[in-house]
């Protein structure tokens, strides 16, 4: 059954309260209707062109994204960014952009406290702890009003102490007023000095909720101008807030902890800054980016599990007798938003709402094994001939083409290639250009090439970096290579979209040509 973005906020505002974001963080509904409908959402840590062709393959109508697309700090959405061509890509397809940032991360039950669920922490509470978010209502009332109020007041939110309702308190006390010309009082007369015996009623409610308690109160209470005080409170909240420190079950080896963590994720390796046989229990994490949280961290726990870590930052840590474990900001962040699904499944499962968890390229970095350099003559290294390929479709799945350009060492075209392939995705026609291609290289005797692609997933599945988890492209990907071992050898290189413009340009041709 379709679900709207409306009700998908509403899920998400349960799950993590906007109050929690951060004042910098741009979150919530990002591109698209409230009203919009959709019965599948991708949920992305970032939006990128490989998850939009994802959700345009599976039929998703809404991507949840951890890392909002769009921030205050954009002042365009035209094509001549990359974020703009993505706006204009996820419009065109109908698919809406929801994020859920900081206040996924400080949120009871979100990102941080999945992190410290992942490590092994117990006795959890936040780093730094979130603003109560509550203020205290007074209000003065007759008492015949007092149980009307009440119960408007509750039925608005207000009242909720912890697991405890209806919470509020009450005195006894003396109201004065004068009506003058043009009032409407409910007890007393025009002119005349009023003493009415009234209850002060007073309870909490949550701040983003001002409105409708207020709204509830004067639509209640039975003066025409009702007295009641509004005070923020300065409380702070104890099972939410940026980071999280905690306790591992024992003491253990700096270095035997940052190793476990590598395995934890799945990392070869992982870096660490402090002495190796130091022993920690006090772990502090912050998911993502947390550098900025080691003066407090160093206050409140021995080694501090982040990412993004710089050269400076490591020696601020030290100098605060804080160790530190650098897990890279995506993987970190990934982990946690795979094992955070299952809360937002029981949430959204009675809709029937379908709930995926992208596949696509997260991490920007590689890494190269130590090697000898060696120095190669101009010949042989400009002896590869190079190959251009790109394919798309218009629709995805939609009238699709295909285009490929092949170069001789010396950057001259020698062939070229725009083949219209029929109703195809775009990774679909990806997979075909990239077939097509080096089967015109084979043609003419190419045995060292060099393949360009503007599709990284294509690129990354090929290299073996990503599984290939659509069936659907897996016998592509398998003629692909089945071609690429013809080769004697070969390089795959992923490239920016406008470095393959003539290749993208013989897509388009292809499609105008078959009158698409």
């Amino acid at each position: 059954m379709p679900m709207l973005i409306d009700e998908l906020l509403e899920v998400l505002e349960r799950l993590a309260p906007v109050s929690l974001a951060e004042d910098w963080d741009n979150i919530g509904l990002q591109l698209g209707s409230r009203s919009h409908r959709f019965d599948s959402v991708l949920v992305a840590l970032n939006v990128t062109a490989d998850v939009l062709d994802e959700a345009d393959d599976l039929h998703c109508g809404a991507v949840l994204t951890h890392h909002p697309l769009i921030f205050p700090s954009i002042t365009s959405a035209s094509d001549d960014t990359e974020t703009g061509r993505l706006i204009s890509r996820a419009a065109r397809s109908d698919i809406a952009i929801v994020a859920a940032h900081t206040n996924l991360d400080a949120a009871p039950g979100g990102l941080a406290d999945v992190l410290a669920g992942l490590i092994g922490l117990q006795k959890v509470e936040p780093l730094i702890a979130a603003g109560a978010g509550q203020r205290k209502l007074a209000v003065f009332v007759p008492e015949g009003d007092l149980k009307r109020v009440r119960a408007a007041l509750f039925a608005a939110g207000a009242g909720v102490i912890g697991d405890y309702l209806h919470c509020s308190y009450i005195t006894e006390g003396t109201g004065t007023f004068l009506p003058m010309e043009g009032a409407q009082p409910t007890i007393g007369e025009v002119g005349r000095d009023e003493r009415v015996p009234e209850l002060r009623l007073e309870m909490v409610f949550p701040e983003e909720l001002e409105g409708d308690i207020v709204a509830a109160l004067r639509s209640s209470h039975s003066y025409e101008e009702p007295a009641y005080d509004i005070y923020p409170l300065a409380g702070r909240r104890r099972n939410a807030g940026s980071g999280r420190v905690g306790e591992t079950p024992a003491a253990i080896a700096l270095e035997d902890f940052a190793g476990s963590l590598a395995e934890l994720f799945g990392m070869s390796h992982t870096r660490f800054a402090g002495d190796p046989r130091s022993r920690v229990r006090r772990v502090a994490l912050v998911p993502g980016s947390g550098a900025g949280h080691i003066p407090v961290a160093a206050k409140a726990a021995e080694v501090l599990v982040t990412g993004d870590i710089k050269y400076h930052d490591a020696q601020s840590a030290s100098g605060l007798g804080l160790s530190l474990v650098d897990i890279p900001h995506d993987i970190s962040e990934q982990a946690a938003l795979s094992s955070w699904l299952p809360r937002l499944e029981q949430e959204m499962g009675p809709a029937g709402v379908k709930i995926i968890m992208s596949s696509a390229p997260t991490g920007f970095w590689r890494q190269a094994p130590a090697k000898e350099r060696v120095i190669i003559p101009d010949e042989e290294e400009n002896s590869m001939h190079q190959l251009h390929v790109d394919g798309g479709s218009r629709g995805n799945p939609g009238p699709a083409g295909v285009g490929a350009v092949l170069s001789g060492p010396d950057g001259e075209t020698l062939d070229t290639l725009a083949n219209y392939i029929g109703e195809a995705t775009n990774n679909i026609a990806e997979y075909q250009a990239m077939i097509s291609g080096i089967e015109l290289a084979l043609d003419r005797g190419v045995t060292r090439l060099a393949i360009f692609s503007d599709s990284e997933l294509i690129v990354r599945q090929l290299e073996g970096a990503y599984r290939v988890k659509n069936e659907g492209l897996r016998p592509y990907y398998q003629e692909a290579k089945s071609l690429l071992s013809r080769l004697a050898e070969y390089e795959l290189k992923s490239i920016p979209r406008e470095a393959n413009a003539y290749a993208d340009e013989l897509v388009n041709r292809a499609l105008d040509d078959a009158g698409h």
